[in-house]
């Protein structure tokens, strides 16, 4: 019988979980390749075989149906809480490797190559970061689409506020000839290093933050399996329904007050200023050359 209630309290904070997780919605992504999809399905199988497991072992403890669901929704949503953030590495990397690439095309520029020819040479020695979204803005013009609009594509594509000030100055270069590429170029380079520089100043200041919610985490759930081991007797009030209501109304506000401190911790994304891609981009039937070669200064 504790087995068989453990394995419906399991089963309804799954459905919760895939429930909430469905509603929530989630940004369009590009295709990841096949390798990536098969690690990211593995990881997510081992992430739900988690939840039901520790969801079904507290449900068979407790007798609780409200505590498997808080137990469930904890294995779900904790790792992201109080382990490292890697997303924050990643935007800091990403911006350097912009402010790298915006440094190189105004280099390359200086020496009287053509644009669509600089981004060829730039993007073969891109950094990491954004390797893969050059490459293919590289490969556009040959493809027959025009530069504007793999430019577009590509500020679509990195969806960062900084990449839009670059594809901001080749998109007035390549629909207005405009003059001063490189110099305007080499502007948004230091600016994005200094952008880089502040937000790891204020990231390094709200690693306190992330501390005290993990010693927060770790205090709350460490005394709940205490009391649940050697002060049963302590919660017994908890065993009627009301008990569960009131458990319910605990755990909703932990949760919150755990979600209002994690997005203290956050730092916002500056405005980006490319927001419209104009659509997908499309192939150019009319004839033009395969690179311009003329001089940009």
């Amino acid at each position: 019988m504790r087995a068989l209630f453990a394995l419906l309290a399991a089963g309804v904070g799954l459905a919760l979980l895939l429930l909430v997780d469905g509603l929530r919605g989630r940004p369009e992504r590009r295709r990841a390749p096949r390798a990536a999809r098969r690690a990211g399905l593995g990881l997510a199988v081992v992430r739900l075989a988690g939840v039901v497991g520790v969801a079904a072992v507290v449900g068979a403890v407790t007798r609780w149906p409200v505590a498997a669901l808080l137990a469930g929704v904890a294995v779900y949503a904790l790792p992201a809480v109080i382990g490292p953030d890697r997303a924050q590495k990643r935007n800091l990397a990403r911006v350097e490797a912009i402010a790298a690439w915006a440094e190189n095309l105004s280099g390359t520029l200086r020496s009287a190559a053509g644009l669509e020819q600089t981004i060829v040479e730039t993007a073969a020695v891109a950094p990491a970061e954004i390797r893969d979204e050059l490459a293919t803005l590289a490969a556009a013009p040959r493809a027959g689409i025009r530069l504007p609009q793999a430019l577009r594509t590509f500020a679509e594509e990195l969806a960062d506020p900084t990449a839009d000030l670059v594809a901001n100055v080749l998109l007035q270069a390549a629909e207005h000839e405009a003059r001063d590429i490189s110099g305007s170029l080499s502007g948004v380079g230091r600016s994005a290093r200094r952008q880089a520089s502040a937000r790891l100043r204020i990231a390094t200041g709200r690693v306190r933050i992330r501390t005290s919610v993990r010693i927060i985490v770790t205090v709350v759930l460490g005394s709940a399996v205490g009391l649940v081991m050697f002060a049963r007797d302590f919660l017994q009030p908890y065993d009627s329904p009301f008990g569960q209501v009131v458990l319910a109304v605990i755990g909703a506000g932990f949760a919150g007050c755990l979600l209002w401190m994690v997005r203290m911790g956050r730092i916002p994304d500056l405005p980006r200023i490319l927001t419209n891609p104009g659509g997908p981009a499309t192939a150019d039937t009319t004839p033009r050359p395969s690179m311009r070669r003329e001089t940009i200064s």
